[in-house]
């Protein structure tokens, strides 16, 4: 292999890194807040959470379950998104 490619290379990676950032950088704006209510196994009440997710309900809802360390009924988790 030439030694102009090997030198190039590292020049290109350099020039496409800020393009890069650039687009990863609005998906952040997408991501939705939900607020959470859920039950224990035995049926009590778990504290209301306020959750992130970027997809939909049912990730908040896992989100959720992570967040209350699994002690959450997964049936019973409810989450509204906020407006």
């Amino acid at each position: 292999m030439s030694k102009k490619y090997l030198i190039g290379l590292p020049v290109a990676m350099f020039a496409l890194a800020p393009a890069v950032t650039a687009v990863a950088a609005p998906a952040q704006a997408d991501v939705a807040t939900y607020t959470c209510n859920a039950q224990t196994w035995a049926g009590e009440a778990l504290p209301t959470l306020t959750v992130e997710a970027k997809r939909n309900k049912r990730q908040a809802q896992g989100v959720a379950q992570t967040t209350w360390g699994g002690v959450a009924k997964f049936s019973t988790i409810d989450c509204q998104i906020n407006k």
